[in-house]
Order: C-alpha cells, then structure tokens, then sequence
C-alpha cells in the first residue's frame, strides 16, 4: 500500500513539475505529451490534488486559476474518460448534474441563435433576433444559484477536510463567469439597433467567451469536482447540503424528489440554556426569547470569533445577503470571493491589533442601498474576542421626512 501512495505522490510531483513550468510560460505542447504518459495511469482526484498542493506551496491561487483552463485543456483526452457522477434522483450531486443538463441545453440554443444571425446579410436589421438571444442569457444567469450552493453549501466541507485551494480557484472561475454574463446582458440592454454585421462582432467578442465560460465549469464539475466530493464527503454530510439547498434555490431545474441518507437521518439536537435563563449585566433572556430576539432584529449580523471562525448568525426572514449552517465553523476568509480576501484580512488585523474599532462601507444592491459596518468586540480589558458584522437595508429610512408622532402601522390590519 506505502509504495502505491508513493508512486502516486511521484506522479503527482512530476506533475507539479510540469505546470509550473506552465506557470513559468513553457509552452503547451512541449510538456503535453509528458502530462498524458503520466496520466495513463492517474485519475481525476490526482488533479486536484495537484491543485491543492501547488496552492499550499506557494503558487497563488489567482495564478492556479489563470492556469486552469491550460491544464485542463491538456488532461482533456483523460478526463474525458472520467464518467458523469450517478446518484439517485434528490441527492445534491443529481441536482446538480441535472442543472449542468440544461445549462448546456441552454448554452446549445444560444449558439443556434447565433447561427441564424450569421446567416443573415450584413446590412440587414438584427435588433429582433438578438433580443432573442438576450432573453437566453437571461435564462442562463439563473446559474448563478447553481453556484451560490456550490460556494456556500459544498464548498465548507472541503475547507474542513484541508483541501481549500481547488474550491478558492473555483470560486474566482465562478465569479469570471458570472461578470461576463452580466456585462454580455448589459451591453445587450443598452443597444438600440443592430445591423448584422454588429450583432456578428458582438457575439464574437461577448457572448461567445460568456456561454464557454458556462461550459467549461460544466465540464470541470463533473470531471473533477463532483467525482473527488463524492469521495469526500459523507452521506450525513450530503444530507446536510439537501436540506439546506432551497435557501439558494435551483438552477433551470427544480428537483421533485425527498431524499434522505441510506443511513437514515440522524436527529439534531436543540441547544439547551443550562438554568433555563441566560442571565446577562442587564438582565436575562431565556433560549426561546434569546433565539426569538435574534430572528426579530431587523438588521443581519454575523459573528467571527477571535480566531476568524463564523459562529454565529441571525436568521433574519428576509436576509441582505445568503448564510446557511454551512459557513459556521467556516474561516471568515473562505466566506468572500478572493478578490475581496485582503479587505477581510485588513479588518481583521487592524482590529486584532487596536488599530481601529469599526469599518464601514454603503454599497447599491438591485437598487436598494446597503451599510455594512464591521465593529471589533472587546472583553472588559480592551482584548479582541471577534467581528460582528451588521448589515442594513437604508433605503426606506434614507426617505424618511419630517416626523410622525401619531400612531400608524406601516402595514394594514389583518
């Protein structure tokens, strides 16, 4: 067994070898043909173990994402081997594919579309078909729940188990495919008229590079992601991501099935405040009342603990921005897209440091505007004990005007 494992890590560092000569700007096709001898005898969980330790060496995770499309491009002919997960109707990872099946159903009837519009005369009209196209896109932006489960429900587990790198890199593909999207629909919404000749142009430059971004993480959910969780996590774990899924919705595709592990369920356990009352410097709540207040807030906060990890979060009805049990336990860096991690590491080092006590920021979210304020917690001698995070919709009170001391509800009687 000791030298199967070895053979197999000397696969893998030969391999590491070779990307990081990609990474060097070795040309592909000089090492193409030592990549696939080597992998006549690896398999799909040997790339991203690859991944994760050219992560944990030092190449940058940006830099491993950039290189993504490049070694998967030449590991193809093997991955192409590696068969689509099969699991039962319900399952997460049967949800999943099933979506990945109309994104690409959806992905085939833009390039269609595009098709028809190359078939027409330059000089003719275009407006109207490409307006078809536009409504497609719109359909394909649903992927974007697709990936919010990923990030928040898969994700974690892989983060618990060591392996953080492979799903970082995924997140920031996730985040580019996301943003092409959006610019391809925006540039869309903005034109007026279209010749053919522009509408031909425009979805060369946009819309293409948008729908393959789609397709190749189709490709590389299946090949390598889908299969290594599979292996990874357990079915009590499976079922924890099942439960949790319609928080973010689905993807053009609505599950029909109730799936439970073939274990059975194990029965989670309510917390229990020991005397019955938690007792405070300005009073007491007991649990029930504690957990009511929570809910009843009308703001979400969130709380890291000293040591960066989520512990907390209020289950607001109508939440600013996704939780799900998933993140508790989670590092706060693993919990933000990797372009936005340095921010999180600033705040969180000045407050560590008695730098600062609160960070701000107000941003405009679908036309609502959102403060976000980070404030450090400190023990009775100054000592950092973690961040809570407060986030609230301003939009209603930004408006409010003179003064209202008369009683009025806001919403009628029921």
């Amino acid at each position: 067994m000791s030298e199967i494992i070895n053979n197999r890590q000397q696969r893998i560092d030969l391999m590491k070898n070779l990307i990081r000569q990609l990474h060097s700007g070795a040309a592909e096709d000089q090492i193409k043909t030592q990549l696939e001898t080597m992998l006549d005898e690896a398999d799909y969980s040997d790339v991203f173990l690859m991944e994760v330790q050219l992560i944990q060496e030092g190449i940058p995770a940006e830099s491993v994402q950039q290189l993504c499309d490049t070694h998967t491009r030449v590991l193809k002919k093997h991955l192409d081997l590696q068969e689509t997960p099969k699991t039962i109707p319900g399952h997460p990872v049967h949800t999943f594919v099933q979506e990945n099946r109309e994104l690409n159903k959806t992905t085939g009837q833009i390039r269609l579309q595009m098709q028809k519009i190359e078939a027409l005369p330059d000089d003719q009209d275009a407006t109207a078909p490409m307006r078809d196209l536009q409504q497609a896109l719109n359909n394909l932006m649903d992927v974007d729940k697709h990936y919010r489960r990923k990030e928040y429900l898969l994700f974690p587990y892989f983060e618990k188990n060591n392996l953080p790198g492979p799903p970082t890199v995924m997140w920031g593909k996730h985040d580019q495919a996301r943003q092409m999207l959006r610019q391809t629909i925006a540039g869309l919404q903005e034109t007026v008229t279209l010749t053919a000749a522009e509408a031909k142009a425009y979805n060369l430059l946009a819309v293409t590079p948008a729908i393959e971004a789609i397709d190749d993480m189709v490709y590389k959910e299946e090949k390598i992601l889908l299969p290594t969780a599979l292996n990874l996590l357990t079915e009590q774990d499976w079922y924890e991501i099942y439960l949790q899924s319609d928080e973010y919705g689905y993807c053009l595709y609505a599950p029909q099935f109730e799936w439970t592990p073939e274990g059975g369920v194990h029965k989670e356990l309510k917390p229990v405040a020991a005397g019955g009352r938690i007792q405070m410097p300005t009073g007491s709540f007991s649990l029930e009342e504690l957990i009511a207040a929570f809910s009843t807030l009308p703001f979400d906060l969130t709380f890291v603990d000293k040591d960066d990890t989520v512990r907390y979060f209020t289950p607001g009805k109508e939440r600013i921005f996704d939780r799900s049990r998933a993140i508790l336990g989670r590092k706060v860096q693993y919990c933000h897209p990797p372009k936005s991690v340095h921010i999180v590491n600033q705040i969180v080092k000045d407050f560590k440091a008695g730098k600062q006590d609160r960070a701000r920021f107000w941003i405009n979210l679908r036309g609502r505007l959102i403060y976000i304020c980070y404030y450090a917690m400190r023990d009775a001698q100054g000592g950092y004990l973690g961040t809570l995070e407060v986030t609230q919709d301003l939009t209603e009170a930004r408006q409010l005007e003179g003064e209202r001391r008369l009683l009025t509800y806001d919403t009628p009687q029921g």
